[in-house]
């Protein structure tokens, strides 16, 4: 992350097949912002009881888990679907590679969902670091060129970012309307009769 030129020179040259990485990095990464989300709603949130804290964090954690993961395999896909549009070689492995790689810094960022206020900052701090790392490695491992890359990058990180946003937050009203009732039922054997 800190030396990115030098970095995809390497990826470049691993044997690594991409969609086996979305399948072990990726989903080995994924687990930072699934504990430290699951961690941050049983530490802060006080809308529940603490049983349905951790049966509702526990529940929307995983699914959010499943989301990150399939949405790094979407965004493969897209990504070597739009790649001729921007002057770029069609590579499955390569696209599989750039995203699973440049997915990186979200990931990280996800240790600061442990504050759950914090967590939409930390997201835009990843997912901009991601469009960095996605122009440099479009240029380096599907050899975009440099006048491409930057609007290459945008448009994939952009999707990327409004698929998960879309995506989770969805996870997160369902998993709610699980425990909309326990809500409800608390909130009147709470509330004095008048």
């Amino acid at each position: 992350m800190t030396n990115p030129h030098k970095t995809w020179r390497v990826i470049k040259s691993e044997p690594d097949r991409g969609r086996q990485l979305v399948a072990r990095y990726v989903l080995l990464l994924t687990i930072i912002p699934t504990v430290c989300g699951f961690l941050g709603v049983i530490l802060f949130d006080s809308r529940f009881s603490f049983g349905d804290r951790f049966l509702f964090s526990l529940l929307s954690s995983l699914l959010k888990m499943a989301i990150f993961v399939g949405s790094v395999f979407v965004l493969g896909l897209l990504v070597n679907t739009m790649a001729p549009s921007f002057d770029t070689q069609r590579s499955d492995n390569d696209s599989f590679k750039l995203v699973a790689y440049m997915s990186t810094p979200v990931w990280v960022a996800g240790f600061v969902t442990l504050v759950p206020r914090l967590t939409a900052l930390a997201a835009l701090a990843g997912f901009g670091y991601a469009i960095y790392l996605f122009y440099i490695g479009a240029q380096e491992l599907m050899e975009t060129p440099p006048k491409k890359a930057l609007k290459f990058s945008i448009a994939s990180v952009v999707s990327w970012f409004v698929l998960t946003l879309i995506t989770a937050w969805m996870a997160v009203q369902i998993t709610g309307l699980m425990f909309t009732p326990a809500l409800i039922l608390n909130g009147i054997a709470q509330t004095p009769l008048q």
